[in-house]
């Protein structure tokens, strides 16, 4: 932000899949009528997604959406959505992730070893079970961006190691196992595999990375308050960013522990972002209760 600029009124963050971005890769005009009026009202709009910098522009296929910035890779990469300029990026150095291979090789896990960023979508793989579905499915997704894993690349660097987990595994104890051996060494990130919406994805990252971490960057740098960001989201790796919002909404089909922690709004299908983006605005003061928003 410029110095002597009044701030912005707010920060309004959306997850993508799940929560704003339809089956069939398409978007709710309600939602997109929203963000385009929050951003006639000055208020700073930003996706906030575990999808990389390829992953993303091949869903959107050429369109554009009505935000500000982008943070992807769950906060690994802050993109200016006007310009098309990296802002930030993370990655781990080459003996941070020969340890992590190390010890995902000992425990006997299938990984993904995601190149740096932008390349991200470019990985390298182990796959040890002989039995996983979902790791498969994304193997034959990126056909020619994957390569098994060799002994002479374990020692590269990466923006991020993916554990794929077929479903049947206790969850909660491997995200704590991980968490609990990992310590502070890394950002432990779980969530459910776009996929098959089934299986286990826990997705490890340099410690400086998460969603909520990335959109208070962009939040600070407009002289925006926590206390005047909203985020809406419907996933375990949302729930970082939910928390750390002053304002936080999930959608009707998230997970139990999201929808009794935070304001349930509707389901994607009849526009979550714009009914999340009507509560805050009301809360806030700034629409009338009952009011028709966005226009259409």
């Amino acid at each position: 932000m410029k110095a002597g600029a009044a701030a912005p009124p707010g920060l309004f963050a959306t997850d993508m899949d799940g929560t704003m971005l339809l089956p069939g890769m398409d978007f709710h005009e309600l939602d997109l009528l929203a963000l385009e009026e929050l951003g006639r009202m000055g208020f700073i709009r930003v996706v906030a997604t575990g999808r990389s910098p390829f992953s993303f522009m091949r869903m959107l296929d050429g369109r554009r959406l009505p935000v500000d910035f982008l943070v992807l890779s769950s906060g690994a990469c802050i993109i200016d959505s006007s310009t098309g300029e990296y802002l930030r990026t993370s990655s781990m150095d080459g003996d941070s992730t020969s340890r992590l291979v190390d010890l995902l090789m000992e425990e006997g896990y299938d990984f993904c070893v995601q190149d740096t960023i932008p390349s991200n979508h470019v990985f390298r793989y182990c796959y040890q079970s002989g039995s996983n579905p979902d790791l498969e499915r994304r193997l034959r997704l990126y056909d020619g961006y994957c390569r098994p894993l060799t002994e002479r690349e374990e020692g590269k660097p990466c923006s991020q190691l993916v554990v794929v987990v077929p479903p049947g595994r206790d969850e909660a104890s491997l995200v704590a196992g991980f968490s609990r051996i990992l310590g502070d060494s890394c950002s432990v990130v779980r969530s459910t595999s776009p996929l098959d919406g089934e299986s286990l994805w826990i997705e490890l990252f340099p410690p400086e990375v998460s969603k909520s971490r990335g959109v208070m960057w962009v939040a600070e740098r407009h002289g925006i308050s926590r206390e005047n960001v909203a985020a809406v989201g419907n996933d375990y790796n949302d729930h970082d960013l939910l928390e750390w919002a002053g304002s936080a909404y999930v959608v009707e089909d998230s997970p139990e522990h999201l929808r009794t922690s935070f304001t349930e709004v509707t389901s994607v299908y009849r526009g979550a972002v714009a009914h999340a983006a009507r509560l805050w605005l009301t809360e806030r003061g700034q629409l009338a209760p009952g009011a028709r928003w966005p226009a259409s």
